[in-house]
């Protein structure tokens, strides 16, 4: 892979977008009402300097100017970002196929009603549409809005079909929406898997949606709200660290220097504890900051997001960001949840501090369109597995969408070995259509969405 990125200090505010859609490539859709994000950014917290290279293509160089408190609530802000594609309120276009299907009037999104999928005892729900004429989703990414009773118990799949049966499986792999305290959330999800022949996506005949169901009992789950996106120009990874340990600025570091890679370091667990053997120094994030890096905010893994009191939750994210603020971390705005565990209290709370942050982990591959996902509800694949890592890459550059692998330390069981990760860094710099980014990066193009 050809790396036209500058010098380290600068390169991962170079992105190249071209923003380019089919024009007409969902006609006979029922609905195409206009993107919902504001007509300008004056809202946002950044300064954006544009050069303009061709007709198709910019290179953008944010210059970040954060604040203790965000401006807006990023989920509020782009809740429905895109085109729509189906509101859910005809559900005659929906046939069952595997579990019961209905019309929920009491949990919804837009309009009156959602769609609900129930599966009994240990049984998958499934609805399938099928379309009044083909469409063109080779240049389209799909989101929807999504809600279940058994968030820990289910994953969501999205299927498109071909006129020969062909398939392409958006997949969401694992939920870590904690309950009893569960909300609506938006997920973008990204290709898993195809048929063995591979489908063709200018032809789409048929939408399937499925939900696994991996207990022996019930499962619950609402669909409402899909949309269309179009797809950048290229496949993305971002390569996450957290906890700050010093695992990374000792033994993965030079190997990213070597490659030419930005990673995301998260702050350690407690600010305090930067003064720690375990943990890079305040001084040390810094320099892999002037190297390329990002650092982000964190939280203690003794205060798992979903599990503390609100109070708790806003003092604990509220002293992490001053932290990054007053040491001249630029990548404060965003956050990642300790375990991985949110509710809807949480998100409430999170969406003070910060725009963008997550995740839905799973440890098989879990990818993301990056126009459509919730900002603060990012999923991630655990970098445990070399082979699986490979395989988010391919299918991010394949499918032009984006992966985030998360690595802790190289003596941990959900981190490969410092030999698997530096075969994974020269996987990806040698992969055509991928290019590593940050979570800036990421957060800029989600919200600038191309109409």
């Amino acid at each position: 892979m050809t790396d036209s990125r500058p010098t380290n200090t600068t390169r991962r505010r170079f992105l190249h977008l071209s923003g380019t859609v089919a024009a007409g490539m969902l006609a006979g859709c029922s609905e195409n009402t206009p993107s919902s994000q504001p007509t300008s950014d004056t809202q946002t917290q950044s300064t954006t300097k544009t050069t303009t290279v061709d007709k198709t293509t910019e290179v953008r160089e944010t210059t970040s100017k954060q604040a203790l408190q965000t401006k807006y609530n990023s989920r509020e802000q782009f809740k429905s970002p895109g085109t729509a594609f189906d509101n859910f309120e005809d559900l005659s276009q929906w046939k069952q196929v595997r579990g019961s299907i209905s019309a929920d009037t009491e949990q919804c999104v837009t309009g009156s009603q959602s769609l609900q999928l129930v599966g009994k005892s240990g049984q998958h729900a499934a609805a399938v549409r099928t379309l009044s004429s083909p469409v063109d989703l080779s240049n389209s990414d799909l989101s929807l809005s999504f809600r279940s009773k058994n968030p820990d118990e289910i994953a969501l799949l999205v299927y498109l079909y071909d006129s020969n049966d062909n398939w392409a499986v958006l997949e969401l792999r694992a939920i870590t929406y904690r309950t009893p305290d569960i909300g609506w959330f938006r997920t973008c999800p990204g290709v898993f898997a195809t048929s063995d022949a591979d489908p063709d996506l200018t032809n789409i005949e048929q939408i399937k949606i499925e939900i696994t169901n991996a207990s022996d009992g019930d499962v619950i789950s609402w669909v409402d709200d899909m949309r269309y996106h179009p797809k950048p120009d290229t496949g993305y990874v971002i390569l996450s660290w957290d906890d700050g340990n010093r695992s990374y600025y000792e033994q993965a570091a030079p190997v990213h220097d070597r490659y030419d890679l930005p990673a995301v370091l998260t702050m350690p667990i407690y600010p305090k504890k930067a003064a720690d053997s375990f943990f890079m120094s305040i001084e040390e994030l810094q320099e892999r900051q002037d190297a390329g890096d990002e650092v982000v905010a964190h939280g203690s893994t003794n205060e798992p997001f979903a599990e503390i009191s609100t109070s708790q939750l806003d003092a604990l994210l509220k002293r992490n960001k001053k932290w990054l603020l007053d040491n001249g971390f630029e990548g404060a705005d965003f956050v990642v949840y300790p375990g991985n565990n949110f509710d809807k209290a949480a998100l409430e709370v999170i969406s003070k501090y910060h725009y963008m942050g997550g995740m839905n982990q799973s440890g098989n591959v879990n990818t993301t369109g990056v126009y459509g996902f919730d900002p603060l509800v990012l999923p991630r694949t655990i970098g445990h597995d070399l082979d699986i890592c490979k395989q988010a890459v391919n299918l991010a550059a394949d499918h032009r969408q984006c992966t985030i692998l998360n690595f802790h330390h190289f003596d941990s069981k959900n981190t490969m070995n410092t030999r698997e990760y530096e075969k994974l860094l020269a996987h990806i710099d040698r992969t055509n259509g991928i290019e590593a980014i940050d979570f800036t990066d990421l957060w800029d193009m989600r919200r600038t969405e191309p109409k």
